[in-house]
């Protein structure tokens, strides 16, 4: 029995080793709402950490070896929380801005702390001269330029933009782009997101069907799978719309269209001068590169039926999909099995490079928690209260009964007094996820140079499994986590709440040789 406990105290000991990693830095921040921190790095491996709560703003600056130069509380204007929509790295500061509304006046509200010595400055609201008839999309930016979007009821596109003399300004440029509208009306514009440097790298970021990326003075908005008017039905394409800053004009380009019924099958992610888009189905599997100047492919792998997925470079995992009694992750082996389970959600894909030869893919598909909108549905059983009446024989109780919403005034359900005298179980909790939804991937390693798959080796290490490994080990898992790129590394960042504090693991490539040597 103490040789047993003894090799397994040993085994036990040699996996910390192997998965041990390094702790890039330890911080103690009382956060009551850890989902509101921001994280932005520079490329000299400052980091700055942001949240807001209790009326004040909460800085920390951290140097490249981690250590802790700066931290501020900073009491904000009248307790009004600002809505972050964009971070900027500049040569001196980190800018932060946010957006504020009132009524219909809109204002920009950039704040900054600088990158060396941590000093916090305010800059000068600067109200928004926007249409009545615009709708706000979104903020994004890069190092180089911050964007506020807008669109209003013709489809034109309304693009803020700072100037290269003042951050705090920003100009405004109109676009009209020629291109069909979608059946249904504003699809395109609430499924938008954002790829930046930093994104995380999994099929949650991937899954999106509109993405913005920045190159340069051009916005490239890219579309995928969506049903266009006066056009067939059982197809649709990849839309590529861009916007030209610096000219004011509009490009209008699309991808070869793609056989596909009332649910995605296919989407794309764009990874410097590659368009890639996946296309999966219960018995197919096809990843297609395309040249985005020309729009020609370059590279195409296709498998169908049991045919093995031979471009993998890790095993199919599943995370998210938990029953009673078993693990959160799964490993799906059986190929025909890997088909139907990929084609189970919408596609998802992302491209990352942490060297010049190779490419790293995230592929799968995900598939979005179904919600508790039970308040909708007036068939579901609700129970009547208890009423207690009296008779010769003194009080006596008359039982409830289940009876369908729809015999029951909405009066009664909605009201705030009444409504807590029914036993509705189906009908609370509405509008909200019953999970974290279904992830479904793996992850293949290509060369950059030709797109041919890299064998196994120091090369196809993939850092974001580094990462989910760890996480998995973490007991409990964390409320917050937080991963973004430095460098050639990944830092992944959670909170831990029983410690109030919150740490930041870094992760990098030969990690684990390191520390078995």
């Amino acid at each position: 029995m103490r040789k047993i406990f003894l090799s397994l105290l040993l085994m036990g000991a040699f996996a910390t080793v192997a998965n041990a990693q390094k702790e890039f830095a330890n911080i103690e921040l009382p956060m009551n709402r850890a989902e509101d921190l921001v994280t932005v790095a520079d490329e000299s491996g400052n980091v700055c950490i942001y949240f807001y709560q209790s009326g004040r703003l909460n800085f920390a600056l951290l140097s490249p070896n981690g250590q802790q130069l700066a931290q501020h509380q900073i009491p904000y204007r009248y307790s009004q929380e600002p809505q972050i929509l964009g971070t900027r790295v500049t040569d001196n500061e980190f800018i932060f801005y946010s957006r504020y509304t009132n009524g219909r006046r809109e204002y920009v509200r950039p704040f900054a702390v600088h990158r060396r010595t941590g000093a916090f400055r305010s800059m000068q609201d600067e109200q928004l001269q926007v249409a009545r008839n615009a709708n706000f999309l979104g903020g994004f930016g890069n190092d180089n330029h911050f964007y506020m979007l807008y669109t209003d009821k013709d489809n034109n596109m309304h693009l803020y933009r700072d100037t290269d003399e003042d951050m705090a300004h920003l100009e405004h440029k109109t676009f009209k782009p020629e291109m069909p509208r979608t059946r249904d009306r504003y699809a395109r514009e609430t499924d938008l997101i954002y790829i930046s440097d930093d994104i995380e790298h999994n099929v949650f970021t991937g899954h999106h069907r509109s993405k913005i990326y920045i190159r340069g003075e051009k916005i490239y908005m890219i579309y995928d799978g969506f049903n266009l008017r006066g056009q067939n039905r059982k197809e649709a394409t990849t839309e590529i719309l861009t916007l030209d800053w610096n000219t004011g004009e509009t490009n209008y380009r699309t991808l070869p269209s793609v056989a596909q019924g009332n649910t995605p099958t296919f989407n794309s992610f764009l990874h410097k001068d590659k368009l890639f888009r996946v296309h999966l189905e219960k018995d197919q599997f096809k990843l297609t590169a395309f040249d985005f100047k020309t729009l020609k492919p370059i590279k195409d792998y296709s498998y169908t039926g049991d045919e093995e997925i031979a471009i993998k470079s890790t095993p199919v995992q599943q995370r998210g999909a938990k029953s009673i009694f078993s693990s959160n992750v799964t490993e799906i082996e059986k190929t025909s099995k890997i088909m139907k389970n990929l084609a189970n959600g919408v596609p998802a894909i992302t491209v990352d490079a942490f060297s010049d030869s190779t490419l790293q893919l995230t592929i799968g598909s995900y598939k979005a928690p179904a919600e508790r909108n039970g308040r909708n549905d007036m068939g579901r059983m609700v129970r009547t209260p208890d009423r207690y009446v009296r008779t010769a024989r003194g009080l006596m109780m008359v039982p409830g009964r289940w009876t369908p919403a729809y015999n029951i005034p909405n009066y009664y359900l909605n009201s705030p007094y009444y409504s807590r005298y029914f036993y509705d179980p189906y009908g609370q909790s509405s509008g909200f996820s019953s999970g974290p939804g279904t992830s479904t991937y793996f992850r293949s390693v290509l060369s950059a140079e030709d797109l041919a798959k890299v064998e196994s080796g120091k090369e196809t290490e993939v850092l974001q499994d580094k990462i989910e490994n760890f996480e998995q080990d973490l007991k409990p898992e964390p409320e917050f986590k937080t991963v973004y790129r430095y460098g050639d590394k990944l830092h992944y960042g959670y909170y831990d709440r029983k410690a109030r504090t919150f740490r930041i693991m870094e992760f990098a490539h030969g990690q684990e040789q390191d520390k078995q040597e």
